[in-house]
């Protein structure tokens, strides 16, 4: 477990770390981002996830610096969506997706959210793994998103928050 690390919202003062944050997330996708379209979120995380509509959270290790995101947004009422969840490989292995995803799930919640959709793909096995240990199960896509090719969703419970 890694105790000393912090989850928690992302701020003005975190706008350099979460870009950066980002950036490396797609580089490890081997994907370019498409600012005007799919990844509008990217382009603008700060309106997108302004607390309101969305959520951006980070992960900061001890020394202070952002080592990983998840973001949460609302799509329509009742549904809330998880993008850009994301660790740095020197960073897993210590029980942070696990604070990260219970921390989406509260936030997804907070969102007015009774279930959480995500899209990923295949090829990232131990992300999938993450969301079945988690009570995901696929769906058909709800999306279009040209990149995914696994869609899944959460009924999530009425007192969590």
């Amino acid at each position: 477990m890694a105790p000393d690390y912090q989850i928690r919202r992302a701020g003005p003062d975190d706008h350099a770390g979460v870009t950066r944050e980002l950036a490396a997330y797609f580089t490890f996708l081997g994907e370019d981002v498409d600012s005007d379209g799919l990844d509008h979120d990217v382009a603008d995380w700060q309106g997108e996830y302004d607390g309101r509509a969305g959520v951006m959270l980070v992960v900061v290790d001890p020394a202070g610096g952002v080592v990983g995101t998840a973001a949460v947004r609302r799509l329509e009422p009742g549904v809330a969506e998880l993008k850009r969840m994301w660790l740095r490989p020197e960073h897993r292995g210590q029980g942070l997706a696990d604070r990260l995803m219970e921390r989406v799930l509260a936030e997804a919640h907070a969102l007015g959210g009774r279930v959480l959709r995500l899209d990923s793909e295949q090829r990232l096995a131990a992300a999938v793994r993450l969301y079945r240990r988690y009570g995901f199960r696929e769906i058909d896509d709800y999306n279009r998103n040209p990149r995914a090719d696994v869609w899944m969703e959460l009924p999530l419970p009425a007192g969590r928050g």
